[in-house]
């Protein structure tokens, strides 16, 4: 039996030979002590359930003696696992059409997952098969004895999913009454009960409020109660990351919001129009509305007072980074990208002429959509097309009083506009900013782009396209990023949050049945409908890409994929449509 195994920074599980605790489960009402007293390890029908609480088989042929099965069909269930090795019972309640129709759904106590602070003992549990994905939300809740949780904070327990080397805070408060803690889950995956970080806010430095740095306001907030899921991942949201080496990204380059592009994320010596500040208040200082959850989403709770204090006064303060000034090595951006680049290149290595920037920068980036015989808006970024862009002086479509380049003044460049998401004096632009992906480049490779322009735009020499290296990202065949990359980022031309193709609002409206396929939305891709695990039949983003009609087919108005890059799709589906492959380490 497939069995979830995750590949770095694991603590082997220890507990599965301990004597179980003594002592009924504390008082959670009457349904749930009947669940635990009456089913333990056996399925609780809500039509069409049977479970198996036998010993099973596990990899290498040797035997778990707590993994328990249950059978649950279409019509929907309650399965619910007592440990027999921990005063906790773990309950699914499955609706009807979570699942398409019969399914082996196994519990086992976890091998192996991520090492932390605040886990509870003995309450952490895998759940099969392996890559399971449902219809609709399945409900989760952890049962728990008060005597299991010993000195951790119970009001701080919540159920978290594991990641590589992490854990993810999943939504819902524990109802410490009756000792419960539920939510809502898509899919399978290994899920335990931990505690959040503490929420009573952390001491400021020694001066006081108004003394923070980013390096404390970093570690000591962010670090904890962000970094969780804003990371240098490609699956950060929104591409958005709070790790210690962002500062440049967020706060130098004045990074502006993906949910309100009219604000920028910190607004130096502005805290009323950061919305970063918005966020974690969960609206702006009028009641203005914010996009979305608020922060951390994690919460209730949220950012004690005390720390959404810190990060006002800091901000207000002009966002210092290390003693006031910008962190250590003097603020200037480094090549260490941002979330979802990919890159692996020093852009410092660059050589900043056409050649060298094209090569580095605007072919991995930019000529999937502005390149070909059919670019987008007819402006197209490849090698050939330097004396359209520089030496004729291509205009801008969406702005014409300005040249996409102007030599010797990058401020007049509409292509610094646009990379930057708005003019040198936070002028407007027309659109979205670009990449249209949704990730924005690594500051360092606009500073590259900069350079170049601000030197008169040379021409350069053809062997500068390998000074470089290559920008191109790379992720392991197979992984998502990589299925993104090579075959489905031209399709976020559309099924984005953000879309830029010109059929938007006129041929109909974007995204197209609210698909998006931006690349930090793997789990609303792999969600059984646009991509079904191993069932390329049933995929609905196949069937888009390989319609015969052309009016039909994706991506819609553009050449059909190539015969590669649909087969890299099909190889990823008929896989398991694996965030990152067995034996892979991904970014």
């Amino acid at each position: 039996m497939e069995r979830h195994t995750l590949n770095a920074g694991f603590a082997q599980a220890n507990g599965t030979s301990a004597s179980r605790k003594s002592g009924n489960i504390a008082q959670r009402g009457i349904e749930r002590v009947l669940l635990a007293v009456l089913l333990s390890a056996v399925v609780m029908a809500a039509g069409g359930c049977s479970g198996d609480s036998g010993t099973n088989p596990v990899p290498g042929g040797s035997q778990s003696t707590t993994l328990q099965q249950f059978t649950v069909d279409q019509t929907g269930g309650t399965v619910a696992y007592r440990s027999p090795i921990q005063d906790v019972t773990v309950t699914l309640t499955i609706p009807p059409g979570a699942l398409n129709g019969s399914t082996v759904i196994t519990v086992d106590h976890a091998q192996n997952f991520p090492a932390a602070s605040g886990l509870v003992t003995g309450a952490v549990f895998d759940f099969g098969p392996d890559g399971l994905i449902f219809n609709i939300p399945v409900e989760l809740s952890f049962a728990y004895g008060a005597s299991i949780i010993g000195g951790l904070t119970e009001t701080d327990l919540r159920i978290h999913q594991a990641n590589a080397t992490s854990w993810t805070p999943l939504l819902g408060s524990p109802d410490t009454a009756n000792n419960i803690v539920s939510t809502t889950i898509n899919g399978f995956s290994i899920f335990g009960l931990k505690t959040i970080p503490a929420t009573g806010g952390t001491p400021p430095p020694s001066g006081g409020v108004g003394t923070d740095t980013w390096a404390t306001i970093q570690a000591d907030i962010l670090q904890v109660r962000c970094v969780l899921c804003h990371n240098n991942t490609p699956s950060a949201p929104l591409g958005l990351s709070w790790e210690a080496d962002q500062f440049d990204t967020v706060v130098t380059n004045g990074r502006i919001s993906s949910e309100i592009p009219s604000l920028k994320i910190i607004e130096l010596g502005n805290s009323a129009a950061s919305y970063m500040v918005w966020k974690i208040n969960g609206q702006g200082p009028a009641g203005q509305a914010i996009v979305g959850l608020r922060m951390p989403a994690s919460g209730p709770p949220f950012l004690a007072q005390a720390d959404i204090d810190r990060i006002t006064a800091w901000i207000d303060a002009g966002a210092p980074g290390t003693g006031g000034g910008t962190p250590d090595g003097g603020g200037d951006p480094g090549g260490g990208g941002t979330p979802g680049d990919g890159g692996t290149t020093d852009p410092t290595s660059i050589i900043p002429t056409w050649f060298g920037v094209q090569a580095n920068i605007l072919q991995p980036f930019c000529t999937g959509c502005h390149g070909g015989p059919s670019p987008l808006a007819g402006l197209s970024w490849e090698v050939d097309q330097y004396n359209t862009i520089v030496t004729n002086g291509r205009l801008s479509t969406e702005i014409t009083s300005l040249r996409e380049v102007q030599p010797s003044n990058p401020d007049a460049s509409y292509m610094m506009w646009k990379l930057r998401g708005q003019g040198p004096a936070g002028q407007a632009i027309v659109g979205v900013r670009m990449p249209a992906t949704g990730i924005p480049l690594d500051p360092a490779l606009i500073n590259v782009i900069e350079q170049w322009i601000s030197n008169g735009a040379p021409l350069g020499d053809p062997a500068d396209a390998d000074s470089g290296g290559s920008s191109t990202p790379t992720f392991p065949v197979g992984s998502w990023m990589y299925v993104w990359t090579e075959s489905l980022q031209v399709c976020t031309l559309c099924h984005s949050r953000t879309p830029s193709s010109p059929r938007c609002g006129t041929d109909f409206e974007c995204p197209p049945k609210d698909v998006v396929l931006t690349a930090d939305n793997y789990n609303g891709v792999v969600d059984d409908k646009e991509v079904r695990p191993f069932r390329l039949d049933n995929s609905k983003l196949w069937e888009r890409v390989t319609d015969d009609d052309p009016d039909k087919r994706m991506p819609f108005g553009l050449p059909p994929l190539s015969q590669r890059q649909l087969d890299i799709i099909r190889d990823w589906i008929n896989n398991g449509a694996p965030f990152c492959p067995a034996g892979e380490v991904c970014p």
